[in-house]
């Protein structure tokens, strides 16, 4: 079994690179006719009450909304890893243990430590590195083409913050530069997968 992660902050490109992994190993069974089962997780997911409740508390001002997105994206996560890790020959999570970062920084170490011990890890873990200014480009853009709100964490600063979280504690992650174009970050990731 492969477990893969892809994680980084908001605007970092996650959900596309993870869906380029998902294609790749779903592509590489079909053309050798092989049987496997490939999965790909986005949390918070909407099709359980803790994924809804942590997307909800997201949209949404304040610390108390910040703890009740952090306690229920570490549900949903934990949901999907009892439901889809022991079904799965390849599961791709794109977030995962840094859905932390939103926790106040005195906490996220030492949540990150215990989650890190309990909950799987691999090898295949991503973080993709995104300036702030270049998260919150792609964050305007996205939002505008889907005519939704911005998040209420999502603005230069917050984003400046969450990835300081994130360096505390992605030291043993591949680490891919997410600024440059979706396709040379797809070929540094796809080439770690090939080789390690």
């Amino acid at each position: 079994m492969k477990f893969i992660v892809v994680d980084g902050i908001d605007g970092s490109g996650k959900d596309t690179q993870a869906k380029f992994i998902y294609e790749k190993y779903m592509d590489d069974f079909n053309n050798f006719q092989r049987d496997k089962v490939v999965t790909l997780r986005s949390h918070p997911e909407l099709d359980n009450n803790f994924g809804k409740i942590s997307h909800n508390a997201l949209l949404k001002k304040g610390k108390l909304n910040k703890l009740i997105a952090g306690i229920f994206y570490v549900l949903d996560v934990i949901r999907s890893l009892i439901i889809y890790y022991p079904k799965s020959d390849i599961l791709i999570f794109s977030r995962y243990l840094l859905g932390i970062i939103y926790l106040p920084k005195p906490l996220v170490k030492i949540v990150y430590a215990i989650l890190s011990f309990i909950l799987p890890t691999s090898e295949y873990m991503f973080f993709l590195d995104v300036h702030p200014k270049e998260a919150m480009k792609r964050i305007l853009k996205r939002n505008s083409n889907e005519s939704m709100d911005l998040q209420a964490f999502e603005n230069e600063k917050s984003l400046e913050e969450c990835r300081k979280k994130a360096f505390l504690i992605t030291k043993n992650w591949k680490k891919v530069n997410g600024c440059e174009n979706r396709d040379n970050v797809w070929e540094k990731i796809e080439n770690i997968l090939d080789t390690v």
